[in-house]
């Protein structure tokens, strides 16, 4: 099986012990579990944030039971996706940061080398 890299990282944010995944993921497409941690970073994924194990509240909660028929389990749990969501938005606000910092730090280079010319 070959992921693309955009599927490896929703794969791993949406599983339940994100540790574990990414040892499944490279060995469903063959590759090193270095490559996936590689593949995620680019993703920009932060791996010290990556969850393990199964929490004890979770394992200790029974599946709803439904009343109607048709209704479809749906794969992702709600607090896996919360879960997966926070992680993107985290990530979002630290690049959103760096940015500011970056643009903080030109502006004052910009001053800077206009102070000079006068």
């Amino acid at each position: 099986m070959q992921m693309t890299e955009s599927e490896i990282k929703v794969n791993v944010l949406q599983a339940r012990d994100q540790k574990a995944q990414v040892k499944i993921c490279a060995e469903l497409n063959g590759i090193s579990v270095d490559k996936i941690r590689e593949i995620l970073k680019r993703q920009g994924v932060d791996l010290r944030r990556l969850r393990g194990g199964v929490s004890k509240r979770i394992a200790e909660t029974k599946p709803h039971k439904s009343k109607s028929a048709d209704v479809v389990p749906c794969a992702v749990t709600l607090p896996e996706a919360m879960a997966a969501i926070r992680a993107e938005l985290d990530d979002i606000n630290r690049q959103q940061y760096e940015l500011d910092m970056r643009k903080a730090d030109l502006y004052k280079q910009l001053w800077d080398t206009l102070g000079e010319v006068e």
